[in-house]
């Protein structure tokens, strides 16, 4: 491994599909129509609107991920894309909720993302590994099913944790506790995306909470309200809970209007472990480097400051980074 590469813990393989990748998947399953649904004009980038156009896309770039060859590609695909952003290990979450929605088995799609791993590892000197996740708005029973299957695949597949994602206001963090009670004690890591819409009010505060007594989060992902709520973000800092900043990802999805709007500072100044992330980075176009260059920017983060993040991303890590 690379020893001055960058970790990154919150990131999607599904918003890493790059607009080439979706063409050729397009092409191969006969959908030729998506990629003008989904990308700008000249077929560069991709195009929504909020966070709502955001999920529709990421179920329509979805639609074309349909067998274990599929993910392996797009797993190959985001190595390199790791490699020229010199991260050196990654943590990437991959929604085992909606492969089964799909009827897809979850279990073959994890064993060729860990042959892409280790071909990746091999190739490019990143090493990757996956927190499968579940959907919030979906019955409870169906993010059973998803933390079953990552179960069965485990460790020995690259396995290091389980998460939660989607709609926060139609699926609160609480309903799943019992599930992520079972995670913790087969010793995998929990990360929950929580206070990602500060236009939630109090209750976007409250969902940080929730996941974090309700459900026993080492990391929060996003956090965004955490600021409004002095006792909670005391909380955070005691318990010594990560969050996982997506600044990019923020304003992209227009969760915050502009960079500067971003608690960054607030989170530092409060001892809270933290670092920064780029979430869906093909989807938003965002990339680490620049996301670290814009909060020294915007934020006049320091190189100190930069490298005390990392290595509370290390410790933070749910697998073993070995970048020594």
């Amino acid at each position: 491994m690379n020893p001055t590469g960058r970790v990154e813990l919150h990131t999607h393989l599904e918003g890493s599909v790059t607009p080439e990748r979706l063409i050729l998947l397009a092409e191969k399953y006969g959908q030729p129509g998506l990629p003008a649904a989904c990308l700008t004009g000249d077929g560069s980038a991709y195009r929504f609107e909020g966070f709502l156009g955001f999920l529709d896309l990421f179920r329509d770039v979805t639609s074309v991920l349909r067998d274990p060859g599929d993910f392996h590609a797009v797993a190959r695909d985001l190595g390199g894309q790791l490699a020229a952003d010199n991260v050196a290990y990654a943590e990437i979450s991959v929604s085992y909720a909606v492969l089964q929605w799909r009827d897809i088995d979850p279990v073959p799609v994890q064993r060729a993302l860990a042959e892409a791993s280790a071909e990746v590892a091999e190739t490019e000197g990143v090493r990757m590994c996956w927190i499968p996740d579940a959907v919030r708005q979906w019955p409870v029973d169906k993010g059973w099913r998803a933390w079953e299957a990552a179960a069965t695949a485990g460790r020995e597949l690259g396995v290091v944790g389980f998460g939660l994602g989607g709609d926060e206001a139609s699926g609160p963090a609480a309903d799943f506790a019992t599930l992520f009670a079972e995670v913790k004690a087969e010793g995998f890591g929990v990360s929950i995306h929580a206070g990602e819409l500060p236009a939630m009010g109090d209750a976007a505060a409250a969902s940080i909470r929730q996941a974090v007594e309700d459900c026993g989060a080492d990391r929060i992902g996003h956090g965004l309200a955490g600021p409004a709520d002095p006792l909670l973000m005391a909380t955070l800092a005691v318990r010594e809970v990560f969050v996982e900043l997506c600044p990019g990802s923020n304003v992209a999805t227009g969760g915050l209007s502009q960079w500067s709007e971003h608690p960054l500072r607030a989170f530092l100044e409060a001892g809270i472990p933290c670092c920064l992330n780029t979430d869906d980075r093909t989807l938003f176009g965002i990339d680490l480097d620049r996301e670290y260059s814009r909060a020294a920017e915007v934020f006049e983060l320091t190189p100190e400051e930069q490298d005390g993040m990392q290595k509370a991303a290390l410790k933070a890590a749910f697998g073993d980074p070995d970048l020594g």
